[in-house]
Formats: C-alpha cells, structure tokens, sequence
C-alpha cells in the first residue's frame, strides 16, 4: 500500500516513538529501582503502556487506510506527556533520573510533538467516512 507522504512521516515518527519507549524501560537505560517508583509514577506508566499499545495498532491502521489511525496515535503520543511532566516535577520517583534519561525524554517529546502534528494533518487529508 502506498502512503502519503504525511502517512510515511507519521510512521517513521511512531516507529522512533516505539524505540524511545524501550530506551526508556529497564530494557533500555532504566537504572532506577522499580520500588523507587511513586503511586503516580506508576499511574504514569500504565497510561504509557496504554499509549504504546495505542500507537501500535495505529500503526497497522495507518497501512491500512484507515482514519482511525490517526485518531490512535493522537491519543497515543498525548498519553506520554502525564509522565514526562511527572519525571520533571520529581513526582515520578523517588530518585533523580540519570543523564541517558533525561535526554532521551525531551527527544521522545520532540518526537511526539511531530507526531501529533503529522496525525492532526492525517486526520484533515482524509474523509470523514475513510
């Protein structure tokens, strides 16, 4: 399937979302203790985890056509910021986040921030009914 070429930004922009998110997991560059985590920081992390989960179906929605998929990924990268605001604020954990952190947060923001505005012009180039 051909994409537009605001469709193939949208997925560049979701796919580095994908890899900022694993960067940001213990899998990745996460030194803190998990029980260091706050009730909010936990809150925060499950409406990641939802996110991820939404900007990878809008993903396979977005190969497919589908406006939705934009709608998806809008809700998706919104869902970053609770978290993000949390780990700045020093309401996210109990430790400081480490320099590897910090920077791929605000480069994960940059990401999303592109993101939401390719999703916005997604969302004006298709029909209501697509």
């Amino acid at each position: 399937m051909k994409l537009s070429p605001n469709a193939r930004i949208l997925a560049v922009t979701l796919v580095a979302y994908i890899i900022c998110d694993v960067l940001l997991t213990p899998a990745g560059l996460e030194t803190r203790q998990l029980n260091g985590i706050t009730t909010l920081g936990v809150a925060t992390l499950v409406l990641i985890f939802i996110g991820l989960a939404m900007i990878a179906v809008s993903l396979v929605f977005l190969f497919r056509n589908s406006r939705l998929s934009s709608i998806l990924a809008t809700l998706g990268l919104l869902l970053y910021f609770p978290a993000f605001l949390a780990d700045r604020t020093g309401y996210f954990a109990a430790q400081v986040p480490p320099d590897a952190i910090t920077v791929v947060e605000f480069v994960q923001v940059v990401i999303a921030v592109i993101g939401l505005v390719f999703a916005w012009r997604i969302n004006r180039e298709r029909p209501p009914n697509a």
